[in-house]
């Protein structure tokens, strides 16, 4: 067996579990992409729908002129709330076994790029399944005059994550060539 090998071998023991190519745990993308999307879930319940209160989880159903709408409007964010903390947390903790796991350091730029395109996920499904689909609420009750501004926003979001995840990967591999490289150098 080539030391070059036996050197790519023992990099890969290290990262217990699946992996890209680029030795980036599969698991760790997974985790930081849930979280992203919870995270961006729990924001725009928070500060759209209960503290600039533009809108609520269900307004479209249940119209937010009478108390007992509002109730049940308030009701039903507090409930979106508690799940979206709930996914925030699973994508956590996802990310911290994978990190737990791994011998070596975890490479943030692909793991914030899939925060990211998990953030927009959320947001493109907000838009076109809540808003679109089922009608469950409108923008600044505008009857979805800016859902296709929100669905381009998101869009942006994910394009943005692809970007930093990929220049995140090649960084990372031209790293990993540079060490090996070092390492064979040093060996001869």
């Amino acid at each position: 067996m080539s030391d070059r090998a036996a050197t790519g071998s023992s990099t890969r023991s290290r990262l217990r579990g699946r992996e890209t190519a680029n030795g980036v745990s599969v698991r760790g993308l997974l985790g930081a992409g849930v979280f992203g999307f919870g995270f961006s879930g729990l924001i725009d319940v928070l500060l759209l729908h209960l503290v600039l209160q533009w809108h609520h989880l269900v307004s479209g159903i249940y119209p937010m002129g009478t108390l007992a709408g509002l109730r049940t409007n308030v009701f039903a964010d507090g409930l979106f709330s508690i799940a979206m903390v709930v996914i925030a947390c699973i994508g956590a903790g996802v990310l911290w076994r994978s990190e737990r796991r791994s011998d070596v350091r975890l490479a943030m730029q692909p793991l914030a790029g899939s925060a990211l395109i998990g953030l927009g996920v959320f947001d493109l499904f907000d838009a076109i399944v809540d808003h679109a689909l089922l009608g469950f609420h409108q923008p600044l009750s505008q009857g979805g005059q800016y859902n296709p501004h929100w669905t381009a926003v998101s869009l942006l979001f994910v394009l943005a994550g692809y970007y930093v995840y990929r220049t995140g990967t090649r960084a990372e591999g031209s790293e990993t060539a540079e060490t090996a490289q070092r390492a064979d150098e040093t060996e001869s």
